[in-house]
This record gives C-alpha cells, sequence and structure tokens, in this order.
C-alpha cells in the first residue's frame, strides 16, 4: 500500500524541493515540519554512489535557533550536559540537551561564534519553545530566535575536491568541526566541515535562498566531473557509521550515557545546568545503559519493523534503524540495552523476526 503525504500549511517545503524533485527524490519524511528527502533512486544505489562519489543534500530541516546578546554563553551552559567553560570563536560543538530528569532532549550541533552570538542546529523537535519558555521571568539578556538559515549540504570522498572547485583553495584549510564565511555571489555563507555522514564534507548555511539556488545549480555544473548527483541523508550509511537520530534510536527516555554520548557530557563542572543533577546521580548507578550494534541474518530482512533481541527467552532490547548492511554482509541495526544483560559478546542471542529466530551478534559502540 502506498502512502501519499498531504502537503499542508503546517508542513513547509524548502528552496529547494523542487530542485530535488526534479533529481528524482521518491521518498520524503517530515522533519522539524519541513520536508526532508531519504531516498532519490533507491536506498542501495544511492548508498554505493555516496561512498565513492560526491551528493549535493538539502538539509534546511535542520533548523538553526540563534542566542544573541550578552548572556548568550551563559545562557548555552545552562541549557547543555557540555562543558563550556573553555571555547573557541568558529568552531562547532557536538551538544547534548536535557531535562531536568537527565532525558536527552536533542542532540544539537553549536556554531560558537563569539560570547554573545550563538547558533544551535537542532534534531527533529520543539527546542525554540523549549528555550522560550526558560527565559521568561528570567534575568538572562539575550534574544532567542530561529533564524531563516538554508542548509546545503556537499557529503562524499570526493567533496573536498568539488568544494575547492567553487570556493577554492582556502576550504582545504578549513578543519573539520570549524566553520569560517565564505564569498559566494556577493554574499558571505557561513560553511561548516561538518554534515550528517562519515565520508567527509560540507555544510552550507546560507540566509538568502536565491544564492542557495544559485549556488544549488553551481554545485552541479561544476560536479559533473566528478559525478556529483542529489541525494540526502542515507539510512544503511549512517547505521553503518554509528551516527544515531533523535527520534528514533535515542528520545527522551534515555540519557545521553545510554546513547554513549557520555564523553561529550561533563557533571563536574562548577556551574549548574539542566539535568546535572539527574546525570551526576546516573553516573554512580551500578546498573547502565549502552548502545550496541546489533548483526543479525545474512539475507535481506524486509519486514523490519518491531523487531527485539533476546537472550534465552527474555527480552534484552529493541532494535531501530534496521538496514541491510553491504559493508557486513548481513542486517545490521541499533539497540540499547542494559550493560550486565550483553557482558559477554559472544552469548548466543536471538533477534525475532516476523517468521522466525535468528542469530544475532552484538558489538558495543563507544
Amino acid at each position: 500500500m502506498t502512502i501519499h503525504l498531504t502537503q499542508s500549511s503546517r508542513i513547509k517545503s524548502t528552496p529547494f524541493t523542487s530542485r530535488n524533485n526534479l533529481n528524482g527524490a521518491s521518498s520524503y519524511t517530515v522533519y522539524n515540519k519541513m520536508l526532508l528527502p531519504t531516498i532519490f533512486k533507491d536506498l542501495e544505489s544511492d548508498y554505493f554512489h555516496l561512498m565513492k562519489n560526491v551528493q549535493l543534500w538539502d538539509v534546511c530541516a535542520q533548523k538553526i535557533i540563534q542566542f544573541d546578546g550578552p548572556d548568550a554563553l551563559n545562557f548555552l551552559k545552562l541549557v547543555s550536559a557540555r562543558d563550556f567553560r573553555k571555547i573557541a570563536n568558529y568552531k562547532c560543538y557536538y551538544t547534548p540537551m536535557t531535562n531536568n530528569y537527565g532525558g536527552l532532549l536533542n542532540d544539537t550541533l553549536v556554531y560558537f561564534f563569539n560570547n554573545q552570538k550563538i547558533w544551535v542546529s537542532i534534531s527533529d523537535s520543539d527546542m525554540l519553545l523549549w528555550f522560550l519558555g526558560l527565559i521568561i521571568n528570567s534575568k538572562f539578556d539575550l534574544n532567542i530566535s530561529e533564524k531563516e538559515i538554508y542548509t546545503l549540504a556537499l557529503q562524499g570522498p570526493k567533496s573536498n575536491l568539488l568544494a575547492e572547485e567553487i570556493f577554492g583553495e582556502k576550504i582545504n584549510s578549513l578543519k573539520f568541526y570549524n566553520f569560517d564565511f565564505y564569498n559566494f555571489s556577493s554574499e558571505d555563507i557561513v560553511i561548516s566541515k561538518t554534515g550528517y555522514s562519515k565520508q567527509g564534507g560540507y555544510e552550507f548555511l546560507i540566509s538568502d535562498a536565491d544564492v542557495g539556488r544559485d549556488l544549488w545549480d553551481l554545485i552541479l555544473k561544476k560536479g559533473l566531473i566528478y559525478d556529483v548527483r542529489v541525494g540526502c541523508p542515507n539510512l544503511i550509511e549512517r547505521v553503518e557509521s554509528s551516527l544515531l537520530s533523535y527520534g528514533n534510536d535515542m528520545t527522551s527516555k534515555d540519557t545521553p550515557y545510554d546513547c554513549s554520548l557520555g564523553k561529550y557530557c561533563s557533571v563536574e563542572v562548577p556551574y549548574n545546568f539542566i539535568g546535572k543533577t539527574a546525570l551526576s546521580n546516573y553516573t554512580k548507578n551500578e546498573r547502565k545503559k549502552g548502545i550496541y550494534h546489533v548483526f543479525f541474518a545474512k539475507e535481506a530482512i524486509r519486514d523490519n519493523k518491531n523487531l527485539n533481541c533476546y537472550f534465552e527467552d527474555r527480552v534484552i532490547g529493541q532494535l531501530t534503524s534496521a538496514i541491510y548492511s553491504p559493508k557486513f554482509q548481513t542486517n545490521l541495526a541499533f539497540m540499547i540495552a542494559y550493560e550486565d544483560d550483553v557482558l559477554n559478546e559472544n552469548r548466543d542471542y536471538l533477534v525475532k523476526t516476523k517468521k522466525d529466530f535468528v542469530e544475532a551478534k552484538i558489538k558495543r559502540i563507544n
């Protein structure tokens, strides 16, 4: 059965949606109330092309929230589990944000311009409302707003070659998780060496939609020699690369430590942040969770929803983002489980599919 999405004013197109359609987008999801492509030709073909070449992605659905004012950094410290005592201008910081109970509200990417100007790129959630609610009747001197930013991503092993064709050799000096301004079409646009894949690349944060469309067209023109295609974040690549998706693989029911994001948290900071007490108590628990890759069945399982992993006759975790992995030649998924349920990765684990139980192997993601 084919389900069609009826677009309304509550679901927004991007300046590039028509271009996505012209280039063969065959599937979309709704992300931050915007259309985000998920498949072009097919999941496997998109994957193999991304792994070898370069793709242009419309990721406008990664909304940008701006903190602007004298207390921008102080507010960032309040809402972030990460240690921001030492922070550098023009750097990006992967940052878990939690609620009072230590539950993960969002895994954000912070763009730090200076102490008074900060951008926060958010996963699929209503973080703007959360931020605005926190400053009501507070003493924070800052403005919080959603920026009209249109983000394109260039991802894949040939992305650096194509980026140099357009922006010159200067872009080669941009380091991983850094950003800077680059001039294009008489506008300074923000370019960061980031992206939702592990194949290398850049993200272009553009404030003028027409400039964005000009850049889109030039990338496709200049990229012909690199076999550039319009694409999108690829489910297979992100699962193989251990890239979790908020809302799919982790939710507010999970702490950052459950998701192997503890390395981005610091409960030792001398200042308070939302969730600090709960996270500090969690680190003292004897029983903790972790996130794992689950490998199961050599033949692709198409009906891969609502799968559970068993040890003996007991469910130890639910699988998420299950795919068939060309790299490992097996089905692959994520699972959050208690560490003491996976003490020995060589145990005989099982995954219950629609047809039968199949053997599974488990590996911790660090």
